[in-house]
């Protein structure tokens, strides 16, 4: 067994020890206690009435032995025990205290048993051993009981013989030969005399099997809990991650906007500055409304991934399609052609879908402010169908230079919310001239427009 400690080893020798104590005590206690009269012969030893014969005391040794190394190895202890058992049985075709260590060992190997049926076969094998010792001690002991009730006969016979009886030696020979050692009656009595230990036996594998079962169970029940404990961690994990995901990318998308469209309020004012100080003095002050809105909705953004929104009835609500008049008046207001058209008629919307759509709005816009080139336009197209909402951001601009990555990280953030959403995005270049984002988001919820 694993685990095996000096302190395991201290609790088999205080048990094997209460079993020799247990068993050899009240004969001890007995030759202490009886008186001798004067010229008897006996000693100690004989008025106690202990074993006085080697090999008793070397099948004790073999179960003491078996009981010391119970925890460490069950199997050899099991073998030491029931050698000792058998060997006892076979000497006096009885059961003593210290023969209690069998049923104990027998415990201790189902306990630790990988597999039920092993110790089943253990359980069998020892039933069957102490059987066969209680049946061949019997056997010894009727042949010596026979052995010395005809020497009796014997001496009887010659007493009368010489006395000038018949002889009844024939007759007496015969009723003094014991059974076989097969005989029915021989075969049940040594049934009956080892019925006790075999009730020994059953009870202990079976408090042992169910022990190990018990400890199976325990044992599974741990890991599952340790596997949702590590499930658990693993969501919340997982759960953190998509959350501050969402929240860089929002992040991304009010900063990139919020520092592209001061970038060229800056410009505007800077170039107008000498000439048209009213000029300056407007766009700076769009400057100042831009920073201030853009470090509210941070703020707004950073306190949301900490606190619960409804707790702070301070922070607004996150823009949706209605903001988007607002966000082309703003980029108006730099002096960027902007059209906004809307078909359809509007209706009610999942929140994601209606946050996204303005997010691509505003990332494509942002994009077409800072890319383009000088002078570029851009047209914003949103079309509402039953079932889905379209969004079209194209620009006459320049386009990207040539061999320069367009796919950065306002694309890629697009790119994950829609696919988030289920919906479909086709950005590329709008006939040689200019790009094009066009995003379909469906509109209700659980549906996907990506085909599977």
């Amino acid at each position: 067994m694993s685990r095996y400690s000096p302190r395991h080893l201290l609790t088999d020798a205080t048990l094997a020890l209460a079993l020799i104590l247990l068993t050899l005590g009240p004969g001890l206690v007995k030759g202490w206690v009886t008186p001798t009269k004067p010229g008897d012969p006996s000693t100690y030893l004989d008025r106690s009435g202990l074993p006085a014969g080697e090999p008793w005391w070397i099948f004790a040794a073999l179960i003491v032995g078996g009981v010391l190394i119970r925890q460490r190895w069950p199997f050899t202890g099991l073998v030491l025990a029931a050698a000792g058992t058998v060997g006892h049985l076979a000497l006096q075709t009885k059961f003593q205290l210290l023969d209690l260590a069998l049923p104990l060992m027998l415990y201790t190997v189902a306990t630790v048993a990988r597999r039920r049926r092993h110790s089943v076969a253990v359980l069998a094998l020892a039933m069957l051993m102490t059987y066969a010792a209680m049946l061949g001690g019997r056997f010894h002991v009727d042949q010596e009981t026979a052995v010395w009730s005809g020497k009796e006969v014997e001496q009887q016979q010659l007493k009368q013989e010489a006395a000038g009886g018949e002889p009844v030696a024939t007759v007496m020979r015969k009723t003094l030969d014991p059974p076989s050692v097969f005989a029915p009656d021989r075969l049940l009595d040594a049934g009956q005399a080892v019925m006790e230990m075999w009730l020994l036996l059953i009870a202990a594998f079976a408090i042992g099997d169910a022990m190990r079962s018990r400890r199976a169970h325990l044992a599974a029940v741990e890991q599952r809990t340790a596997d949702l404990a590590r499930e658990e961690r693993q969501r919340a994990a997982l759960a953190v991650a998509a959350e501050r995901t969402r929240i860089t990318r929002e992040l991304h998308d009010v900063v990139a906007h919020g520092m592209s469209v001061m970038v060229v309020q800056a410009q505007g004012a800077a170039a107008a500055l000498d000439r048209h100080p009213d000029r300056a003095a407007t766009a700076l002050q769009h400057v100042i409304e831009v920073g201030r809105s853009s470090l509210a909705e941070m703020r707004r953004l950073i306190a949301a991934g900490r606190t619960d929104p409804a707790e702070d009835p301070q922070l607004a609500p996150l823009a949706g399609v209605g903001a988007v008049p607002a966000l082309v008046d703003e980029l108006r207001s730099t002096g960027m052609r902007v059209e906004l058209h809307v078909d359809g008629v509007p209706t009610a919307m999942p929140a994601a879908v209606d946050v996204s759509a303005y997010r691509i709005v505003q990332e494509a816009l942002t994009n077409t402010l800072r890319h383009a080139g000088p002078g570029a336009g851009a047209t914003v197209l949103l079309e509402f169908h039953p079932e889905r909402l379209r969004v079209v951001v194209a620009d006459d601009g320049t386009g990207p230079a040539e061999g320069a990555d367009d796919g950065g990280n306002g694309l890629r953030g697009i790119a994950e919310r829609i696919a988030m959403l289920g919906g479909t995005l086709d950005a590329g270049s709008a006939g040689g001239a200019g790009f094009r984002v066009c995003a379909t988001l469906p509109l209700r919820a659980g549906e996907s427009l990506v085909p599977r």
